[in-house]
């Protein structure tokens, strides 16, 4: 009964990727609002399923899920935006500087940010060292959101707790974390990083660009944790996507995008973010950490669907969500399908 018929004849079908972790892609900024470009954009480069991601204050996150709602007919115009992804206001440090963005944990936020997003956080970050972390945890755990490890300086045992409490997931993994220190001469330490490698109650995410993690720490953690445990996301800012060279953003900001270095502004050569898609991470699973295709293809969308509990999604099988992406042979995205309607193809896209 299909009116569409694909020849797919030399060609790879696999699960749409599944980016839990996004902030920008192309010249959209998740918090800009526009989410229909935005999921545009993303399927142009095979993801099926993704989380915008903010990073602001309560303030400015109240008035960015608002406004994203509202945009977007409560995100009933964009199918494969799952819901949202709050990576501040409760961490305890920033990679970027942003310490305007952090804010105490209280019922108060907790609650006012929650209804105000209808329900549709589905991860919310955390530093569990925080004064009312283990409250909030227990909070959002029973409202079915996942709570994230992230920006931390906190000890083992504090982390032990957060876990008990539901803790389930591991914020760009190694980025933001402190290292390991000596305190005892001769005696080599173990860290915080060194426990979640062994904690199997705990998924990771990984940045997968090779520049954030270095691929030794990579193909350490892929031993250690399991396909199972190990999420690929972008964390991608504005930019990501876009070729090598040199790029004014919609911003303002001056980058300068390379393979080997990421995105760097031109002011001072600090990484900006990472500016890598969710195709790209899996073609460095394969590429750069020697994965084949159907172990990238559950680094990008079966382990991450696991992680939100979608059933339907992160493999194709009769019944399972019609997400499909099909690459050919250099990987590259020939058509991305969401819930059985094309919504890109490489001669043309449709909304």
């Amino acid at each position: 009964s299909a009116q569409n018929v694909i020849d797919v004849s030399d060609h790879y079908v696999l699960p749409g990727f599944i980016d839990l972790h996004t902030h920008g892609i192309g010249d959209v900024l998740a918090e800009g609002g526009d989410l229909v470009r935005f999921a545009e954009i993303e399927a142009s480069f095979g993801v099926t399923a993704c989380l915008p991601t903010f990073f602001s204050s309560p303030e400015r996150t109240i008035a960015n899920l608002k406004r994203a709602l509202e945009k977007t007919n409560d995100l009933k115009k964009c199918p494969s935006v799952l819901g949202f992804r709050l990576e501040a206001p409760y961490i305890s440090k920033t990679g970027a500087g942003h310490l305007e963005d952090l804010a105490p944990i209280s019922p108060e936020t907790t609650c006012a940010l929650y209804e105000v997003s209808q329900g549709k956080i589905r991860i919310w970050d955390v530093s569990p060292e925080k004064e009312n972390a283990i409250e909030f945890i227990e909070f959002a755990t029973s409202k079915g959101i996942v709570t994230s490890l992230a920006h931390t300086s906190a000890t083992v045992e504090e982390v032990k707790r957060a876990i008990e409490a539901g803790l389930s997931l591991v914020t760009h993994f190694y980025d933001t974390f402190d290292l390991p220190v000596e305190t005892d001469p001769g005696v080599y330490p173990a860290g915080l990083t060194d426990y979640i490698q062994i904690e199997d109650r705990l998924t990771v995410e990984i940045v997968a660009d090779g520049v954030h993690v270095h691929p030794h720490l990579v193909e350490k953690t892929l031993r250690c944790k399991g396909l199972d445990r190990v999420i690929f996301v972008t964390d991608s800012q504005l930019g990501a996507g876009y070729p090598p060279g040199i790029h004014t953003l919609p911003n303002g900001e001056r980058v300068e995008i390379t393979p080997d270095r990421g995105a760097r502004r031109l002011s001072n050569g600090e990484l900006f973010g990472s500016a890598i898609t969710q195709l790209q991470s899996f073609r460095n699973a394969i590429n750069l950490f020697g994965r084949t295709i159907p172990e990238a293809s559950r680094l990008c969308s079966r382990t991450p669907a696991k992680v939100l509990g979608l059933s339907g999604k992160g493999y194709l099988a009769e019944g399972m969500d019609a997400d499909i992406i099909v690459l050919d042979k250099d990987l590259n995205v020939r058509y991305t399908i969401i819930g059985g309607r094309i919504a890109y193809s490489c001669c043309r896209s449709q909304a």
